[in-house]
């Protein structure tokens, strides 16, 4: 396998020993900024990272712009190498990242944004090792986050840019189990689900760099957590406007309609379909596996069962992805195909594979209740 590229190090080193490029104001900078945000929610993530490098290479400092390119050059390593090396390089040069904004600290103790952004950037150490649910490394990551976001908020307490932050830790520890409710008790933070929710919402309605992300987690946890579907759609109503040809969104989007009886999937299917060309390579399978899932729901729906079968096999069999959430689905909906099927002791299988799983989503509480009555469409 190629070795991803060390692209993000050249240009922490540019920074570091100060060759700069001089004259980009800060209206410029903001100006780039926002493009190479709108490019990261089209997902064309290597035209938004060389928006950030270059804004990364100019004066004045903007700290937003190296975690730009790093979030960005990690998406995009994701895709070509896989979840696999694409994390491992990110484990490796967010400690790059972190101690650049510590040599800019030094200079500049006071600055709220610098000591967020480290917060941030643990923040993304933390991401990879949730996904490899390493609950202790989340835990010891989510400790030096706070403590840098709680220091970010004495000097910036209304930003929503920043208390997006609070709002995902205090969702994600009401969410879980005894041991985050323990960490959230260590680290005086609520671990409200509520209050989580409330602070991502104003991230989301007002936040400057943070709207479409908070917009983006808004649609995700009332989709597969709260089973929230009319808040859902309000969310991504919001980002297909924006970045209509995004897949991720239009799968999202069609997920929403199956969730809620509507087999008519059509333009969601054809959007992905149409952006399958130009991914990367592990983005495109990706991508072949979640339209299998989506398919196979469709047929479902429809009441074309050999289909959904076969589609929803396709899909379990082919799995490979780094969260298990879509995993949960493709269970359950071959387990619900198999008890209108009459295959009663093939559907209690799946749906034991799915509560197996115990990722807390909506789609378990589903299964769990399946494991004790049969599905039908009744």
């Amino acid at each position: 396998m190629k070795k991803p590229m060390k692209y993000s190090l050249f240009f922490w080193s540019l920074i570091i020993v100060g060759k700069l490029l001089p004259g980009q104001t800060a209206e410029h900078q903001e100006a780039r900024i926002q493009d190479a945000l709108k490019a990261m929610n089209r997902m064309e993530h290597e035209q938004a990272r060389n928006l950030f490098v270059e804004v990364s290479q100019n004066v004045p400092y903007h700290p937003l712009a190296p975690f730009g390119a790093l979030a960005n050059e990690w998406i995009s390593n994701q895709g070509k190498y896989g979840y696999v090396a694409g994390n491992r390089e990110l484990l490796k040069d967010i400690d790059d990242l972190i101690l650049d904004y510590r040599r800019h600290l030094v200079l500049d103790p006071d600055n709220p944004d610098l000591k967020y952004y480290i917060g941030l950037t643990n923040g993304l150490r933390a991401r990879v090792l949730l996904a490899e649910k390493d609950w202790l490394g989340v835990l010891v990551s989510g400790y030096r986050i706070i403590r840098n976001f709680k220091s970010a908020l004495k000097g910036s307490p209304d930003n929503p840019d920043i208390t997006i932050a609070f709002g995902f830790f205090n969702y994600y520890v009401g969410l879980s189990s005894g041991f985050m409710q323990i960490a959230s008790w260590i680290m005086q933070i609520s671990g409200s689900k509520e209050e989580g929710v409330q602070q991502i919402e104003r991230a989301a309605l007002h936040g400057n760099y943070s709207r479409y992300e908070a917009r983006s987690i808004l649609a995700y946890l009332y989709l597969y957590f709260e089973a929230d579907y009319a808040a859902a759609r309000r969310w991504l109503d919001m980002l297909i406007s924006e970045f209509p040809g995004n897949p991720y969104y239009n799968f999202l989007y069609a997920e929403l309609c199956i969730r809620t009886g509507n087999p008519d999937i059509g333009a969601y299917l054809e959007k992905i379909q149409q952006r399958l060309p130009e991914l990367d390579p592990f983005f495109k399978a990706e991508y072949i596996q979640r339209l299998r899932l989506l398919e196979g729901s469709q047929a479902l729906l429809n009441g074309d069962l050999d289909r959904a079968e076969t589609e929803l096999l396709s899909y379990l069999n082919n799995f490979d992805s780094e969260m298990d959430y879509d995993l949960v689905s493709g269970y359950l909906r071959l387990g619900q195909v198999y008890d209108l099927q009459n295959r009663r002791p093939k559907a209690v299988k799946m749906y034991q594979k799915a509560v197996d799983l115990d990722n807390r989503s909506s789609a378990i509480v589903a299964a769990k209740g399946y494991l004790i009555e049969p599905y039908s469409m009744k």
